[in-house]
């Protein structure tokens, strides 16, 4: 009879971070954002509690909804849903791991925007 190999303890499971947290951010696309995804990202990122959530993610670490939302003074169902806005304007990328979704940010897109963003302050007289 083959011996097989135990499955993972809950335990083990805490210990093991995502893939996604621990690659190295791909290159920005040169190419600039849409009016609609700069507007997108602007609105998804134009609430006081987005913007702290953001701010977990600048050490490069994932989190679950439950880990950010010990850190807020909101209900884990709210955080949910600011989550859930910051996904959809890809701000946020996640990571299923058995029950749980390994939430961490997308560095690209936020430095896309930042880039887009300043380009519109460039002066241009004609």
């Amino acid at each position: 009879m083959a011996s097989r190999t135990p499955l993972a303890t809950l335990a083990d499971m805490e210990l093991r971070p995502p893939p996604a947290c621990l690659d190295d951010d791909p290159p920005v696309d040169p190419a600039p954002l849409t009016c609609e995804q700069m507007a997108t990202i602007a609105k998804a990122m134009g609430h006081p509690a987005r913007m702290e959530i953001i701010e977990f993610f600048r050490e490069c670490k994932p989190l679950t909804v439950g880990e950010i939302a010990a850190h807020l003074d909101l209900a884990q169902s709210t955080v949910s849903e600011h989550l859930r806005i910051l996904r959809s304007a890809e701000i946020l990328r996640t990571e299923e791991d058995g029950p749980r979704t390994w939430h961490c940010l997308n560095r690209v897109v936020l430095k896309r925007f930042a880039r887009d963003t300043e380009s519109t302050t460039i002066r241009i007289d004609r």
